[in-house]
C-alpha cells in the first residue's frame, strides 16, 4: 500500500518521539514544537562568523536584519522572533556539535539558511532523524532536496548541478569555447559540481576538456594551479569555488599571464562585490558568474527597497550588494510559511511549504514547492563583473526538476 510523503513523515516522527529521538515537546496533536514559547520563536543558523570564507556571515547579518523589521512590526503569530547563531567556521566537526546544542540544547523549532555544504552534509543523517525543518539551506546541492526529504525545505541558492550545466551550456554556446578548463574546490561542494560540468561537455563533439585542477578551500597559494592551466592553452577557465579561493586562483592566473581566457565561478564564490576586494578590481573585471536575486541598483521593488533601507541602518559598514540579500531572502520565506501555519508543529509548519506556487512576495523571482519539489528556486540568470558591480547579461533562466529541461528567457 502506498502512502503520502505526509502520513510517511508524522509516522517517522512519531516513531521518534516514542523511540525518545525527539523531545515530547517537539511535536505532538495538541503541543506546541520546541522552540515555541508564548513571546518568542527560536531559529537556530550556522554558518562561518570567523576564517577564510567569513564573508558568509552576511548571511546571519540578513536574516537578523529581517527577524528584526518583523518584530518591530508585530512579529508573527503574537510572537518575537529570535535567531541563535553560531559560528561553525565552515568546518564540518564543528557543525555537527553545534547542530546538537542547537538542536537539544537551545531547542530551536526550526534551522534557516544553514551555510556550506560539506558542512551541511555531515549533519543530515542526524537531522533527520530528529526531524527539525531545515528551511532554504544554504547550499545548492541537489541531495537537499531532490528526492526530497520530508523536513527539507529548498535552498536559499541555485541547484548546483543545475548551475553547472547552464554555465558550461552558456561556455559554449554563449562563449564559443572549444578548448576547456575546469577548476573547483575539492569537497563535497565543489567536486559535484565538477562532475556535472565534465558531464554536460560531452554533449558537445568539438569541444575538449583540456584540463582539470583542485584545491581546498583554505589554500591561498594557488600558483601551481595556475600555472597548469596556463600549460593547457584554454579559451575558458569555469571554476567552483568559495569566494576566497576563487580571488585567490584568478590572481594567480594574472600573475602568470592568463588573461585572456574567459573565467567563469559559481554563484557561491562569484556572486558577491567583495570580490573585487578580495581579488582586485582590475583582476576581478569581465568575471562571469550566476544569481538567483537581483542587485538593490539594478531593480526595485518594495522588498528589495526595504532590504536596503533596514540592512544599511543595523550595518551600515557592510555592503548591501551582497550575501545579506540571501539571508534576508530566505528570511522572507520562511516568515511567510509561519504566517500561514495554523498550528505551531513541525508537521504543521512543512505542511504549509506546499502553499507555495510561485510565490513573488520576496526578492526571489518565484518559490514553489509541492510534495515532489523540494527546491523551492527553479530560475537564476548569468552575470558579469563590471567595474565594481555585478551586473546580469540576460534574462532569467529556468529549469524543470523533474524533466530537468533548461529554458532561457522566453524560451526562444
Amino acid at each position: 500500500m502506498k502512502i503520502s510523503k505526509r502520513k510517511f513523515r508524522t509516522l517517522v516522527i512519531s516513531s521518534l518521539l516514542s523511540a525518545g529521538v525527539v523531545g515530547s515537546a517537539t511535536l505532538g496533536a495538541e503541543e506546541l514544537a520546541q522552540g515555541i514559547t508564548d513571546n518568542e520563536i527560536l531559529v537556530g543558523h550556522l554558518g562561518p562568523q570567523t576564517g577564510p570564507v567569513a564573508t558568509y556571515d552576511k548571511i546571519r547579518m540578513g536574516i537578523e536584519s529581517y527577524f528584526k523589521y518583523v518584530n518591530e512590526n508585530g512579529g508573527v503569530h503574537d510572537r518575537q522572533l529570535k535567531l541563535v547563531a553560531y559560528d561553525d567556521q565552515y568546518q564540518p566537526g564543528r557543525t555537527v556539535q553545534l547542530t546538537k546544542r542547537l538542536v537539544e540544547e537551545d531547542e530551536v523549532f526550526a534551522m534557516l539558511a544553514n551555510v556550506c555544504t560539506p558542512c551541511n552534509v555531515a549533519t543530515r543523517s542526524r537531522n533527520e532523524r530528529s526531524g527539525i525543518p531545515m528551511v532554504m539551506t544554504s547550499s545548492g546541492s541537489r541531495q537537499f532536496v531532490d528526492p526530497p526529504i520530508p523536513n527539507y525545505m529548498g535552498s536559499s541558492v541555485a541547484n548546483y548541478e543545475f548551475e553547472a550545466r547552464v554555465l558550461t551550456d552558456y561556455t559554449v554556446n554563449q562563449l564559443d569555447a572549444k578548448r576547456i578548463a575546469i577548476a573547483y574546490q575539492n569537497d563535497d561542494y565543489g567536486s559535484p559540481l565538477a562532475e556535472a560540468a565534465t558531464e554536460a561537455l560531452k554533449q558537445f563533439d568539438d569541444v575538449e576538456l583540456v584540463q582539470e585542477v583542485n584545491f581546498q578551500s583554505s589554500d591561498s597559494d594557488l600558483s601551481t594551479q595556475a600555472q597548469r592551466v596556463r600549460q593547457s592553452a584554454p579559451d575558458a577557465i569555469i571554476t567552483f569555488s568559495v569566494p576566497a579561493p576563487a580571488a585567490q586562483f584568478k590572481k594567480a592566473l594574472h600573475n602568470v599571464g592568463v588573461t585572456e581566457p574567459h573565467f567563469l565561478v559559481s554563484s557561491v564564490g562569484g556572486d558577491s562585490e567583495t570580490l573585487f576586494n578580495l581579488a582586485g578590481e582590475d583582476v576581478w573585471n569581465g568575471t562571469i558568474s550566476s544569481a538567483v536575486i537581483p542587485k538593490p541598483d539594478q531593480g526595485s521593488d518594495e522588498s528589495i527597497d526595504r532590504y536596503v533601507e533596514r540592512f544599511s541602518a543595523d550595518f551600515p559598514d557592510e555592503p548591501v550588494s551582497d550575501w545579506g540579500q540571501t539571508g534576508w531572502a530566505a528570511a522572507e520565506v520562511f516568515v511567510e510559511a509561519l504566517k500561514r501555519t495554523d498550528s505551531l508543529t513541525w508537521d504543521s509548519f512543512l505542511d504549509t511549504f506546499y502553499t507555495f506556487n510561485n510565490w513573488q512576495g520576496s526578492m526571489y523571482a518565484g518559490v514553489t514547492f509541492s510534495e515532489d519539489n523540494h527546491y523551492g528556486l527553479t530560475s537564476m540568470f548569468i552575470t558579469e563583473a563590471r567595474d565594481g558591480k555585478i551586473i546580469p547579461t540576460g534574462e532569467p533562466i529556468t529549469f524543470d526538476p523533474a524533466s530537468g529541461e533548461i529554458t532561457y528567457g522566453s524560451g526562444n
